[in-house]
């Protein structure tokens, strides 16, 4: 069983065995490896409190489910973006701004 399109931030890596932990926007906690990363992404290229998306496998007779396709997020693509600090902004709503 698989799911995609979610995202989160490295809180862990652990170098010697190439692997760390992703705690979700959605609360849960998952493991990745360096298998896991797309084609391209070396995991020392990756740092703690990194934004990333990932999919989740549930492989069976597993006790947890392991992240897949493991990359950086794109600001668009994650929940609450860091780079607006917690300030309002304006957005445009049909012809006016709020």
């Amino acid at each position: 069983m698989q799911g995609e399109g979610l995202n989160g931030a490295v809180v862990s890596l652990f170098p010697s065995r190439n692997t760390g932990i992703i705690h979700g926007d959605d609360g849960y906690d998952v493991a990745f490896n360096d298998e896991s990363l797309v084609v391209g992404l070396g995991y020392t290229e990756l740092s703690v409190g990194l934004r990333v998306s990932y999919g989740i496998l549930f492989v069976a007779g597993a006790k947890v489910p392991v992240a897949i396709n493991v990359q950086p997020a794109r600001a668009a693509e994650t929940k609450g973006s860091q780079d607006l600090g917690g300030r309002a902004t304006p957005r445009v709503v049909g012809s006016g701004v709020t």
